[in-house]
């Protein structure tokens, strides 16, 4: 039984069971409908709702992520809770996340252990609340507070969701004390689809828009999420959960979203990694930065391309935070082209941010500031070194650093450094910072097939036949037709 009822004296107590976190699946929307009409005709002064084992619930089941939605579906039962005759309470502990929070909302009251969480991290998995949230939390915390815990995903402690008023009470034992509560105290509280919607405060929305764009570069639910809350809140309640569920539905069978799954699931059944595989990785991004950089680019014009790709820094302004004379590099190699730039950098001090300057100025120790004299190394090397400096655009530079990343890790797996190219994966978002809505440097790469990287590295390879060698790997992969996700080392 995913969902459990049993009745003492005039209060229900409905229990979710669907271990570990109790994920909300069919069987589980399906126990939540039935317990609303066994509360009802029961005639309950009350229902307290908790769950089994170590969490409230957790979102919804991991194993319906990619199938069409299956009834009953979430919204409508939420409906039924938060309409009902019988009030709700919800006694959260552990956790209560994405669907978990939906259906605390729907509940006349919550109540929390102090050390629960409660959040709708959605847009961590490339959706937005699909059941009402875009809806309900802002008319229980407001329109900014709702802004920020939707288009970010962040869950509150339970003292900052008292604070917020997300939530009633904070006790030890919540099922206890959701007990306790005053029959006439408990009426008196307003369903949440009954609550006013806050005031469409503009500043309070560009600001949460300005903030999104800043930190969630690329990313397409968190700007989605504010424009559902926006429109909806400008309409009845009921009018605005279709736009909503339209929109999750949407979002949830997108690209960004599948990466998204892909990544976190990845994550889930990833092992202690070889922090070897990371200084690999970066050596050869670091390597191919570099040269675009020696061969027509300045540092800023890289970061900004790679800023555009969807990392939150790019490689040079990543060298400075760590320091230059840190910065993995690349083996040498019989017949390997040479980039003296970081050994001048090196030899002028230019160690990075904490020594005042490196690829960039840093000013009073402050904001970074592009540097001419660094520009200037790189015209001056490849003068002494006889090369015609070439005008990358922004995709050219994308081209060069992503397609090296890539042909790098097929070789790191074709080695037997990893077992999966899903370690890869998780390596590339964890330790480069490769952008975790492209579901990491293996992932991204067949989207792509490894038929156009092959042809694409040998084009490159005729102006560098050694940086540029196409992967065992790769070459393989794009013969047989196999996607690296099902590739083996050696």
């Amino acid at each position: 039984m995913s969902v459990t009822m049993r009745r003492e004296g005039n209060t229900g107590y409905v229990e979710m069971d669907n271990p570990p976190v109790n994920a909300i699946g069919q069987a589980m929307r399906q126990g939540l409908k039935d317990a609303v009409a066994w509360a009802e005709k029961e005639m309950l002064d009350r229902v307290i709702l908790s769950g089994k084992g170590r969490a409230f619930a957790a979102g919804a089941d991991a194993k319906e992520f990619d199938g069409p939605p299956l009834e009953p579906h979430l919204p409508e039962i939420l409906n039924a809770i938060d309409e009902s005759f019988v009030p709700w309470v919800a006694a959260i502990h552990g956790v209560a996340l994405g669907g978990g929070a939906e259906v605390a909302m729907a509940c006349r009251m919550r109540i929390m252990t102090p050390d629960a969480r409660i959040g709708l991290p959605e847009v961590t998995l490339g959706v937005i609340p699909g059941a009402g949230g875009t809806q309900r939390l802002p008319r229980l915390v407001g329109l900014e507070k709702a802004l920020e815990m939707i288009s970010t995903g962040t869950p509150l402690k339970a003292e900052d969701a008292l604070a917020a008023k997300l939530v009633h009470a904070v006790a030890d034992d919540p099922i206890d004390a959701a007990f306790m509560v005053n029959t006439e105290e408990l009426g008196c509280i307003v369903p949440t689809w009954e609550l006013p919607p806050p005031e469409l405060d503009s500043t309070v929305i560009e600001a949460a828009r300005s903030a999104v764009s800043e930190k969630a570069p690329g990313q397409i639910a968190p700007p989605r999420a504010i424009k559902v809350i926006e429109t909806g809140l400008a309409m009845p309640f009921h009018d605005a959960l279709p736009i909503e569920r339209a929109a999750f539905i949407e979002l949830r069978h997108g690209d960004q979203a599948r990466a998204l799954r892909h990544i976190f699931f990845a994550e889930r059944g990833a092992k202690e990694d070889d922090k070897g595989i990371g200084a690999r990785l970066l050596a050869r991004y670091y390597e191919a930065a570099e040269t675009v950089f020696m061969d027509g680019a300045t540092p800023w014009e890289v970061d900004e391309a790679m800023e555009g790709f969807g990392f939150a820094t790019g490689p040079f302004e990543a060298q400075d935070l760590s320091g230059l004379d840190v910065a993995p590099r690349h083996a040498a190699e019989e017949g390997r082209r040479v980039i003296p730039l970081m050994s001048r950098m090196l030899e002028l001090g230019k160690l990075g941010k904490t020594a005042g300057a490196g690829w960039y100025r840093y000013p009073g120790g402050g904001g970074k500031v592009d540097d001419p004299i660094v520009a200037d190394l790189a015209i001056e090397e490849s003068h002494f070194a006889g090369r015609d400096r070439t005008d990358y655009s922004a995709e050219d530079i994308r081209h060069r650093l992503v397609f090296a990343l890539i042909n790098e890790a097929a070789d790191i797996l074709h080695e037997g450094l990893a077992e999966r190219s899903a370690e890869i994966d998780v390596i590339s978002v964890r330790d480069l910072g490769f952008p975790r809505w492209r579901g990491g440097v293996m992932y991204f790469a067949d989207i792509l097939g490894a038929a156009r990287i092959v042809d694409d590295l040998n084009a490159l390879a005729k102006e560098d036949p050694v940086a540029w060698r196409v992967s065992p790997l790769l070459s393989a992969c794009a013969t047989e037709g196999t996607p690296l996700s099902e590739a083996t080392p050696g």
